[in-house]
């Protein structure tokens, strides 16, 4: 086990246009307020390009945002696409399930959250994947015995994703074994939407280009230094504002 690390994030260039800095997709649900969160947070650490699926219809600021109807899922399979953040404010049902397989159809990078989590299929993923469940979602995915650390890394191993498993101490872990622990986390990061950011930066990162593993350790990095940016009684809408990029 080792301390999260941030890795190597380079800065536009005057070659960057915003494909090359990435194209994030956030699939809306029945609360579309946690996608707008999710996709608000992409933006703001550092992806070129954020479109929200199935979200508010006609746009609302940010105007930057690229807002999609729903049609079954067709347009995630943009080639441009380099990954889909997948569960903020999703819902249940039928429509929830629809969305959730279109997402896993497109084969494309994957950040799963929130209600998404409860959709996982029981053989391993074949796609990279950022799991971001917290403990009380966690405790339904895995129900094994061992402290955090080593049900996180059994829960990688099992989904074949890596996990970050939230909490005042954060574990992430990689399906091959590797984990790494960030700690402390700001006590004001315990409010409704803020796990909502941290799937938006997760996306951001793999989008860039970051493997799995690497893209959840600078999402939790960042995402904490956002919320230290901030001032005591923070919302989730605050870390966005802050602006997310170092």
């Amino acid at each position: 086990v080792r301390t999260a690390a941030m890795p190597p994030l380079s800065v536009p260039d005057h070659e960057s246009h915003k494909y090359t800095r990435g194209l994030v997709a956030v699939v809306a649900g029945a609360m579309s307020g946690a996608a707008e969160l999710a996709a608000r947070a992409a933006l703001r650490s550092g992806a070129g390009y954020v479109q929200i699926h199935g979200g508010r219809i006609p746009a609302t600021p940010p105007f930057a945002l690229v807002r999609k109807l729903w049609r079954d899922g067709e347009a995630l399979t943009d080639p441009r696409i380099n990954a889909i953040v997948i569960g903020p404010g999703l819902g249940q049902g039928e429509g929830a399930i629809a969305r959730f397989a279109a997402a896993l159809a497109s084969a494309k990078p994957l950040v799963i959250d929130a209600d998404a989590l409860a959709l996982l299929p029981p053989h391993p993923l074949d796609v990279p994947a950022i799991l971001t469940p917290h403990a009380g979602e966690f405790a339904r995915l895995y129900q094994g015995e061992g402290g955090k650390i080593a049900a996180t890394r059994a829960l990688a191993a099992q989904s074949g994703a890596v996990v970050l498993h939230k909490g005042a101490d954060t574990v992430i872990a990689a399906p091959d074994g590797r984990v790494a622990l960030h700690t402390p986390s700001s006590p004001w990061l315990a409010s409704a939407g803020t796990g909502d950011v941290l799937a938006g930066i997760c996306g951001a990162m793999l989008a860039r280009g970051l493997d799995a593993f690497d893209a959840a350790q600078a999402a939790v990095i960042l995402h904490s230094q956002a919320a230290k940016r901030t001032r005591p009684g923070l919302i989730a809408d605050d870390l966005v504002a802050s602006a997310i990029w170092p």
